[in-house]
């Protein structure tokens, strides 16, 4: 039978372990405290920020800022302008060649277009 007085290695690592964390709480302890506004809860209360005040010398400056309407003019004006990308203009030009790929196959073969559209309508309502 063992000594009960005599502990194996691997509980005496367990005490040497407890009290280690025992003795490092001071640490989270001061951690803590070093962190203390950071973990407090979020406010309810509202806060209002302070709004200058127009007083005669600033309106002298103000009068150099854009007003609200020209700028609104401004973007109007903007958005009124054609800005076509290249890429619109590419796509732009391959509806023209594809409508009058279609236009010309149509004057070509008018019987066989109206048949096509013939076939075309019947499935589109049947399928209604």
């Amino acid at each position: 039978m063992s000594n009960q007085n005599s502990t194996s290695p691997a509980v005496s690592s367990l005490h040497d372990e407890q009290a280690k964390q025992r003795s490092d709480d001071g640490q989270l302890q001061q951690g803590l405290e070093d962190t203390f506004p950071a973990s407090d809860p979020v406010s309810h209360t509202m806060t209002t920020t302070a709004t200058p005040t127009i007083t005669s010398e600033n309106t002298d400056d103000m009068e150099d800022t854009p007003k609200v309407d020209e700028a609104l003019a401004a973007v109007r004006a903007r958005s009124h302008t054609p800005t076509v990308s290249a890429s619109g203009r590419i796509a732009g030009r391959e509806i023209r060649s594809v409508r009058q790929t279609i236009a010309d196959q149509v004057r070509e073969h008018p019987l066989s277009a109206l048949g096509l559209a013939a076939l075309a309508g019947y499935v589109w309502g049947m399928t209604r």
